[in-house]
């Protein structure tokens, strides 16, 4: 259980063709609980600029797949989200969730989000908790923050994250829904993460705040052994 007494600092980071449910299936839960629970909310980014959500945005064209502006079937089918900080002038956090998505296979765009992350984990105040939703947890290999832990990541993406820099040192998980060692949590792909989000509400706040949000989202539960994806990927 937490220290209701003080607010809880959630920080999220955000990139061009983040994967929008990794990030609003997570503060849909996040929410709800704001309702009952003192909480804060940081979106940082490398500037104030709108970032792209499930595609990268070049001179007005809406680019999927590697993140580096390939034309898309639907170049006007476009949202952003707007950051509330910088990584230069981030403020205090408890808890940082990484998402993933297309934007993660740009490794040069998101040098200075891997780069951040390596030295709020490294030289910050501790985190509490450490949080990454489907490639997001490629990321968090790169920073080397991963080192030595069970993690997991998107199925259909499963061998693209362990050929990342420094994923060698992490031992991966193919069949789970998420895992959890220690501080650090990471969901396998997409609505994952939101499965992942209730059950550390629930390590948190207990079960009847967990159940109390799911049944308001109207979210059927599943556990952290329900993960056909790994074999459907032949990861098992």
């Amino acid at each position: 259980m937490v220290n209701i007494t003080s607010p809880l600092r959630i920080g999220y980071v955000l990139f061009p063709a983040f994967t929008s449910i990794d990030v609003f299936g997570p503060l849909n839960v996040l929410n709800l609980v704001s309702m009952n629970y003192n909480m804060t909310l940081s979106l940082l980014s490398t500037d104030l600029q709108p970032v792209s959500v499930d595609r990268t945005i070049i001179g007005g064209i809406g680019g999927v797949g590697s993140g580096m502006g390939a034309v898309s079937a639907s170049p006007n089918f476009t949202e952003f989200i707007l950051p509330t900080h910088t990584f230069d002038n981030a403020p205090d956090i408890d808890v940082l969730f990484v998402p993933g998505g297309f934007g993660t296979r740009n490794i040069n765009g998101t040098q200075p989000h891997v780069d951040w992350i390596r030295s709020r984990v490294e030289e910050g105040p501790k985190l509490d908790y450490l949080m990454s939703v489907c490639t997001g947890a490629s990321l968090l290999a790169r920073a080397g923050v991963l080192a030595g832990k069970n993690a997991t990541t998107n199925k259909s993406a499963f061998n693209w994250v362990k050929s990342v820099e420094n994923a060698d040192k992490v031992n991966w998980i193919a069949k789970a829904r998420w895992v959890v060692d220690g501080d650090i949590w990471t969901s396998s792909g997409v609505s994952a993460g939101t499965d992942m989000t209730l059950n550390w509400v629930e390590h948190l706040y207990g079960r009847n705040e967990s159940e109390r949000v799911r049944n308001l989202m109207e979210w059927n539960a599943l556990n952290q052994t329900d993960d056909p994806f790994a074999e459907y990927f032949g990861l098992v």
